[in-house]
């Protein structure tokens, strides 16, 4: 920012206005306490950096006024280098109380009190109504529960000024003492005088709260804005404008809330309950995906990202999904249900009966529908009433028949069907077929396909493990097995 002087100031040339005068040496108490709150308040808000550089090309163009140097120091309380500046002013000019104050704040903030009173009464040594000082003594007893000396120290300050800080600080006093009107009172007063307060707004938050004060709304939103990184402030926030009808409001602060880290499980639910009312697919998807992140266990988020993703004909994340639900639970039938009906959609019959026999054989909802769609699809591969049995060469005429007549009905509605399909079976030693796929297709026909596969997996083989590759060639059979 370009900087240069004129009559009556600082000009700030870069399309800035004419920077506030602070006030001076002289100047009353509470005119500086306000400069100071102003600059505190520039922190919380996010502006310091601007009021920073005014003040400091007053402090260089102005070298002489200590207290230009003091409001410079402010910018960046209550750090070391604020107090290395107010030390080093305190030590040119010791007579100046707002130096000793400034650092009996930073001393009360590093927790080291005795310091901290010192630097204090050195502020008061000139002037023993200096009421600043008063306040910070009083914020010193009520953060180690001297409650009684803290309540002295503020009341003290306010027998001189009507101050919005003394009011702010008798008002914690008041709560922890359980004095919940006066209380209540006096952080009213400190919030209006002062409303940059965060740990006085808080309190007076949760009491409104409790009363339904209608000016709940206005000052939960300030708080908000003081501390936009405190997850709890947000959810209130959130909850508040839910309960007053703002929905799409509710959820812009709970995704702020979350973007903080640390998400919960109570505020993903009812994020995915709101998406919901508001028919926000994304929002709704996003919102069951983070509860199944946060629920390693839970099935239900999971099948509700699959139902909103084969809405939109994301077939593959569908099935992605669903089958990440089954890593979770196998034993739930609606799964595999959701799973047989997307492989329909997909046109993959075979993959859709081997998943609806897998929930017919459930004993949870959904399975007499995953029953019901595999005998569908059993009437549509045509396969035999009664399944092969015997030596692979036995199960393998057998399969070899039923196909050959199937396939003399396919052909006749197709003439040129030809061709020849390999499928590998996987036996157990006890002669129970764990798969059955196919490894070759030059028929593409997906009855024939499917009546062989499920032909060959419903077949009972002699008990002896063995993995055969049966190939038929349509209409001659021959069999090759390995």
């Amino acid at each position: 920012m370009n900087v240069r002087l004129a009559a009556g100031g600082l000009l700030l040339v870069a399309g800035a206005a004419w920077a506030a005068e602070p006030p001076g040496l002289n100047a009353p108490v509470s005119d500086v306490l306000t400069e100071l709150r102003r600059i505190e308040s520039a922190a919380w808000h996010g502006t310091i950096d601007q009021v920073r550089i005014e003040l400091q090309n007053l402090s260089k163009a102005r070298p002489t006024e200590p207290l230009l140097r003091v409001y410079v120091a402010w910018c960046s309380m209550p750090t070391d280098d604020a107090w290395n500046q107010l030390k080093n002013v305190s030590q040119i000019y010791p007579d100046l109380a707002w130096a000793h104050y400034g650092m009996g704040r930073i001393y009360i903030g590093w927790k080291m009190r005795d310091l901290a009173k010192t630097s204090l009464d050195l502020a008061m040594k000139k002037d023993p109504s200096f009421y600043p000082a008063m306040i910070a003594l009083g914020d010193m007893a009520r953060l180690k529960d001297d409650l009684d000396g803290a309540e002295t120290q503020y009341r003290a300050a306010l027998a001189i000024a009507d101050d919005p800080e003394a009011h702010a600080g008798l008002g914690l006093v008041l709560i922890k003492k359980g004095q919940v009107d006066a209380a209540k009172s006096e952080l009213v007063k400190g919030i209006a005088g002062w409303p940059d307060q965060p740990a006085a707004l808080r309190e007076l938050v949760k009491l409104q709260q409790a009363s339904k004060d209608p000016e709940l709304t206005k000052n939960l939103s300030a708080l908000a804005d003081l501390q936009p990184k405190d997850r709890d402030v947000r959810r209130l926030v959130a909850t508040m404008k839910y309960d007053a009808g703002d929905k799409k409001g509710a959820l812009a602060e709970y995704e702020k809330a979350l973007k903080l880290g640390n998400p919960d499980l109570e505020t993903a639910t009812r994020m995915l309950g709101m998406y919901a009312e508001l028919r926000d697919v994304e929002g709704e998807e996003r919102a069951a995906n983070l509860i199944a992140s946060l629920d390693k266990t839970a099935v239900p988020p999971l099948l509700r990202v699959a139902e909103l993703r084969e809405a939109k004909k994301d077939l593959e994340g569908a099935e992605k999904t669903l089958l990440e639900a089954l890593e979770r639970n196998r034993d739930l039938a609606d799964t595999w249900y959701r799973l047989g009906k997307v492989s329909l959609t997909k046109e993959q019959p075979v993959f859709a009966l081997e998943r609806f026999r897998r929930g017919g054989g459930k004993s949870t909802p959904r399975a007499e529908d995953c029953k019901a769609e595999a005998k569908k699809l059993e009437e549509l591969f045509k396969l035999p009433a009664k399944p092969a049995k015997g030596s692979v060469d036995r199960i393998y005429g057998q399969v070899a028949k039923t196909l050959d007549d199937v396939y003399a009905a396919r052909r006749r509605a197709n003439p040129k069907l030809k061709g020849s399909l390999k499928v590998r079976v996987k036996v157990t030693a006890e002669g129970i077929v764990e798969t059955s796929e196919v490894v070759e297709d030059t028929l593409n026909d997906v009855v024939l396909a499917g009546h062989a596969v499920f032909a060959l997996r419903d077949a009972e083989f002699e008990q002896k493990r063995r993995e055969p590759v049966f190939e038929f060639e349509l209409g001659t059979p021959v069999k090759k097995g390995k």
